[in-house]
């Protein structure tokens, strides 16, 4: 039998995950753990089927591939700010599409999900000998474990097809350490279909917070659908309407949108509270699982004198800005960028970040303006002292500013060298914290899910496929089904698609997906879909014509480590 060292040792997680599964044994345990010891009841099953999603989280949340779909689009950006930030220009280079083969991020596009495939088939060669019975596990539950493990596995590939269209296709069938050749786009998708199809009936239809399930399962059939166009010039647009609304009505459990609160997804896990829109959420609690870098690389060095928190962050990540020098909204001839900006004044979303009440009550997507202290004594709000800038503006306060520039160094001199990647300050961008970050307390404080799969975008996909065939009135309809919890009831006529038809245009509908989904991994994505990605926007051109900039390069690492790989990306 294989020994358990091989699962634990496959993944190499951020040191901010502090599950214990791994981390805790030591050198020598490694060594004589071994499957024919391990599992000995239904708890120890269920521990290592839980193992995998610890990464999925990772992968999905924590890691490169948040960045590959995010800071190559027109959203977010990680400025250099004086001394911090250059990075030997990696930022740089995904910001204004000038990627290499051999950056980090383009080979952890690769890597992350590889390495989830491998934990899972190392636990499914091993499932394929155990006697389930004699450790009092039912076939069905034998058969929910397994399809679980295949549904997460096929949640990998599709980062694989997306990123790469021709990978390997690795099962548990093959040896650890085979060799495979690439299959090409139309196999991968063919497996990704057919292994979700396969487990779909065998998992449970009632939703449990952190295990894919029926619901979550189908709505990947219908990610798969929805860019198979993109991915295969293959429409399956109506596979994709029909999984929708399945979901849609309830035909793999039950889920719903909270109409009254624009936060209600993202503020799941908080007290205890579960959304009813998660199909499928990474579940978090403070030092046992939780977001990592992701909090960490928006957040200013001293962010959590404001949120009433102990961390501070890298001060990397922030919005792109959506004001020149002068103050002006910037206006692109591609209509891209802009993001804070493209929320109407009256959204709830767009109103400075405020904690609100002891119990974690916010309001607010976005950090913006001056930022002051926390105020311990209430446990809640703010005093009248400002938080202070530590680099360009040391001991000022510290006021985020909707724009990029040397501002400190006088603005003849900031607009003489231009916004851009490498002209930031501490102070540059709008900061995110749409999942938020809240004041130190007993379910306050990292406990946020990662609202991986949400209802909102069965409704959206569904709507999108709706308005391309041409009804845009029920694309109308489902769209306004969620949005109408982002505005004042008496504003809502102003912005209401239903209403106001002739506001629903192609630019429109890129810039909703952009505004409902900001943040959560799938900006470049829409923007191909869409035709998009190749334009310009803030301190970005035009792509040129000499590469394929919607599919990544297969990394130099991994065909330097593989010689059955084949660049198979245009250009590369």
């Amino acid at each position: 039998m294989k020994n358990i060292k091989s699962l634990c040792a496959v993944s190499l997680m951020a040191t901010t995950m502090a599950f214990t599964s791994c981390t805790d044994l030591t050198e020598e345990p490694f060594n004589i753990l071994t499957s024919d010891n391990y599992f000995t009841d239904k708890a120890s099953v269920e521990a290592t089927v839980l193992r995998p999603y610890e990464h999925a989280q990772w992968c999905g949340w924590d890691g490169d591939r948040w960045q590959l779909q995010e800071l190559t689009g027109d959203h977010f950006v990680w400025t250099q700010k004086g001394r911090h930030g250059y990075d030997d220009g990696q930022w740089v280079r995904l910001h204004e599409h000038k990627w290499n083969y051999d950056m980090n991020q383009i080979n952890g596009g690769w890597v992350g999900p590889y390495q989830g495939i491998q934990q899972i088939n190392s636990l499914l060669r091993d499932f394929n000998v155990l006697d389930f019975q004699a450790m009092g596990i039912t076939d069905e539950e034998k058969n929910n474990y397994i399809g679980e493990l295949r549904t997460l596995r096929a949640w990998f590939y599709i980062f694989l097809i997306d990123f790469y269209r021709n990978v390997p296709i690795f099962t548990e069938k093959d040896a650890p350490d085979e060799l495979l050749a690439q299959a090409t786009p139309e196999e991968v998708f063919s497996y990704i279909e057919s292994e979700l199809k396969d487990v779909l009936p065998q998992l449970k239809k009632e939703n449990i917070v952190g295990r894919f399930t029926q619901a979550p399962a189908a709505a990947l059939l219908a990610r798969i659908y929805f860019n198979s166009q993109v991915w295969l010039n293959v429409d399956r647009s109506a596979d994709c309407k029909t999984f929708c609304e399945d979901i849609i009505a309830g035909k793999y459990g039950e889920y719903h949108i909270n109409q009254n609160d624009y936060r209600d997804p993202f503020r799941s896990g908080i007290k205890g509270y579960r959304s009813p829109e998660l199909l499928f959420e990474f579940p978090h609690k403070r030092n046992v699982y939780q977001f990592g870098g992701f909090h960490d690389s928006f957040l200013h060095y001293t962010s959590g004198q404001a949120l009433g928190n102990p961390d501070g962050g890298n001060n990397g990540i922030h919005m792109t800005p959506s004001r020149d020098f002068d103050g002006n909204v910037y206006s692109f001839a591609s209509q891209l960028g802009t993001p804070y900006e493209k929320y109407a004044d009256c959204d709830y979303r767009k109103q400075p970040f405020q904690i609100t009440s002891a119990n974690g009550d916010y309001e607010g997507f976005f950090m913006i303006g001056t930022q002051y202290k926390f105020d311990y004594t209430k446990g809640y709000g703010y005093t009248n002292e400002t938080v202070k800038g530590t680099e360009e503006h040391k001991g000022e306060p510290l006021i985020y500013v909707d724009q990029v520039g040397r501002f400190s160094e006088g603005l003849s001199t900031a607009k003489e060298k231009g916004s851009r990647v490498t002209t930031g300050e501490e102070n540059s961008g709008v900061r995110f914290n749409k999942f938020p970050y809240l004041q130190e307390g007993d379910g306050l404080y990292m406990c946020q899910s990662a609202p991986e799969i949400r209802l909102t975008e069965i409704y959206y996909m569904l709507a999108e496929i709706n308005y391309r065939s041409g009804n845009k009135a029920k694309a109308a309809e489902l769209l306004d089904f969620t949005r109408v919890r982002n505005y004042p009831a008496d504003e809502w006529g102003k912005y209401s698609y239903v209403q106001n038809p002739a506001l629903l245009t192609d630019q429109e509908f890129v810039d909703e997906w952009g505004r409902e989904f900001i943040g959560e991994r799938r900006r470049r994505s829409d923007l191909i879909r869409w035709g998009r990605f190749g334009n310009a926007w803030w301190d970005k051109d035009v792509d040129p014509s000499d590469k394929e900039y919607t599919i990544f390069p297969i990394p130099k690492r991994q065909l330097d480590a593989n010689p059955l790989l084949k660049q198979t990306t245009k250009g590369w």
